[in-house]
């Protein structure tokens, strides 16, 4: 007998678990991306290489009339830090838990908790790739640290006659509060982390528990690059992943009756690089 016509199916459910996933995870970035005006994302093949690197650049002087032009000296070093792959992860409910818990704590809960622990993957490497900056400072408090971080990423770029819209700084939460004590401040969140806008006056500022207490990173907009994974081939494969246009993230549901579970995998594709390190400063707070 023919299935009745606008049946929900399970694969429309898994088909629609899908789509939010990946909607969800996208609209939380996008957040992210439109408050602190990052630059477009690249979308880069598997296998690509993903560099830091350090640039350097000392104009030559200025020759006296018929003397030879001198050289300018203008260098780029690259660093590899590793390469356009996808990480993949899965998580499985069973039928149990679910017939426990019901379908919204087994499976709707559980799935945003995956979501947040991937956007926490993200950001730690993002972090370690602020940490391999050569830039330093020191600041005798919180205000005081943002700004000769701000003002030592201003002399860099400076130094090789480059600029910035705006610089954006990396503080860790407890810190904010120390300094700030009981008065009101307004945050936003977005992607998982703290966001505030001109803070004291000294530029944006993202507050994390992720950065080091009494720690602050500080580095230009334009020198936070996000990347996403082209996913194209997989679907040429037979894998059915629901995906973002800019290849962040790749979701598919699955029931599986041998198991009596439902499984969430997941595909993240996306990388976020601060790409020139001498264009990233770690400033100490002394006490």
């Amino acid at each position: 007998m023919a299935a009745t016509a606008n049946t929900i199916t399970s694969a429309k459910v898994c088909r629609a678990l899908d789509i939010d996933f990946v909607n969800s995870f996208t609209e939380e970035f996008n957040r992210l991306f439109e408050l602190l005006g990052m630059f477009p994302i690249e979308t880069a093949p598997a296998g690509a290489a993903i560099n830091q690197y350090t640039v350097t650049g000392t104009l030559g002087s200025a020759p006296a009339e018929g003397d030879v032009t001198p050289l300018s000296l203008l260098t780029v070093d690259k660093t590899p830090i590793g390469d356009m792959a996808p990480e993949r992860y899965a998580k499985m409910t069973t039928a149990e838990a679910i017939l426990k818990g019901g379908f919204e704590n087994a499976v709707i809960k559980t799935d945003r908790r995956m979501r947040s622990n991937m956007r926490s993957a993200i950001w730690g490497k993002f972090f370690t790739g602020l940490a391999a900056g050569t830039g330093t400072a020191t600041g005798t408090n919180l205000q005081n640290a943002l700004a000769f971080s701000s003002a030592a990423v201003s002399k860099n770029l400076e130094d090789n006659g480059d600029d910035t819209e705006k610089v954006v700084s990396f503080v860790n939460l407890e810190d904010v509060a120390a300094y700030l004590g009981s008065a009101n401040i307004v945050t936003q969140n977005a992607f998982g982390v703290n966001y505030l806008r001109d803070f004291l006056g000294l530029g944006d500022v993202i507050a994390t528990s992720k950065v080091t207490k009494g720690t602050v990173y500080s580095t230009p907009i334009e020198n936070i690059h996000i990347y996403g994974l082209d996913f194209a081939s997989l679907n040429e494969a037979g894998l059915e992943y629901e995906t973002d246009a800019n290849g962040l993230i790749g979701i598919h549901h699955k029931p599986d009756y041998d198991r009596g579970s439902a499984t969430t995998f997941a595909m993240l594709g996306m990388k976020m690089v601060p790409e020139v390190k001498n264009y990233i400063v770690k400033t100490t707070i002394s006490a």
